[in-house]
């Protein structure tokens, strides 16, 4: 950021095609075939009327916004609220968790569910203390 940002200050939304559940895991897999840095996000929410779990899979590779750069961090800066406004469609919102010094690297977390069985695990190199070496990978359960 070029400015310092106070704690709970709206950052940006982090923006991109919404994918239907197949597409997100073809394009993940053309991804990986290429070896392409891009990152679907996977939101994951619980319905409050059922247990159903609620997939909605954003990638930001053709049409994001600033958001897209925003690394993962295991002890992020900021963190991700999906707010609705007159859709199901959520926007995927970023807000600062502290206070944020100018010139400082804006980090959110990718997850917290690594599959060490899967084939492609990424290496994590946030370096904070808490760091648990490994990028969370998407779920498609």
């Amino acid at each position: 950021t070029l400015n310092k940002l106070s704690k709970g200050e709206f950052v940006c939304e982090y923006a991109g095609e919404i994918l239907t559940k197949s597409e997100a895991i073809k394009r993940d897999k053309e991804n990986h075939e290429l070896m392409k840095m891009n990152y679907i996000f996977c939101l994951n929410e619980i319905s409050t009327k059922s247990s159903d779990k609620i997939q909605t899979f954003i990638d930001p590779r053709r049409k994001g916004n600033i958001g897209r750069y925003l690394n993962h961090s295991c002890d992020p800066n900021c963190h991700i609220l999906s707010v609705r406004s007159d859709s199901i469609i959520p926007k995927l919102s970023i807000f600062t968790n502290r206070d944020i010094n100018a010139h400082e690297e804006l980090t959110f977390s990718y997850g917290s569910e690594i599959n060490f069985l899967s084939n492609s695990l990424k290496a994590c190199f946030c370096k904070s203390e808490n760091c648990k070496k490994f990028l969370p990978n998407i779920s498609y359960e």
